[in-house]
């Protein structure tokens, strides 16, 4: 169901108290402990960052990767916002990304290939918040990853790293891609 490398990831972690619905505890809030259906950032960006030229948008452990990666680059210039409830769609919450990041490119990034993925149901879902916000066109939506296939896998642990060094890459890169 889920991939286990995620369980010994040095990146994939909470801290206690963000179980924790205790007053006085540093992850106490009103609301208590929830799902969060969009993970901001994790660099600390105020509500309004015009400096950031790129979204990348993403769902599970390739954002460990994309993280990774934008760090060892020193991309500051990038955001990664991972959209973790993908139905009902966030509009709300990635509303709310976009405005933070007016001027920046976005990208769907993920690692299944693009007929197997959830890009065919995320960029028409993305579009109807940009168009909302007249942010652009449909073909305003970059997309990372890899191309369709009949097959879940290349079948080849080599050619799978590849592939995966790739296109984490290309998420990276400032210049547009489609």
């Amino acid at each position: 169901m889920s991939p286990k490398n995620l369980l010994r990831h040095k990146s994939c972690k909470s801290n206690l108290s963000e179980f924790d619905d205790v007053e006085g505890h540093p992850g106490f809030d009103k609301q208590g402990t929830r799902f969060k259906r969009l993970i901001k950032d994790k660099n600390d960006h105020s509500d309004l960052e015009k400096g950031i030229k790129r979204l990348v948008l993403c769902s599970g452990k390739v954002y460990y990767d994309l993280d990774e990666e934008r760090n060892r680059i020193d991309a500051k210039d990038i955001a990664i916002c991972r959209v973790e409830q993908l139905f009902p769609f966030p509009y709300d919450l990635i509303q709310r990304e976009l405005n933070r990041y007016p001027n920046a490119e976005i990208v769907w990034c993920q690692e299944e290939p693009m007929n197997m993925g959830a890009y065919s149901y995320i960029a028409p879902c993305l579009y109807t918040t940009m168009k909302a916000m007249g942010r652009g066109s449909y073909d305003d939506i970059k997309y990372v990853g890899r191309a369709s296939s009949a097959s879940t896998a290349t079948g080849f642990y080599s050619n799978h790293k590849n592939e995966q060094t790739q296109l984490v890459q290309l998420a990276m890169q400032p210049q547009p891609i489609n």
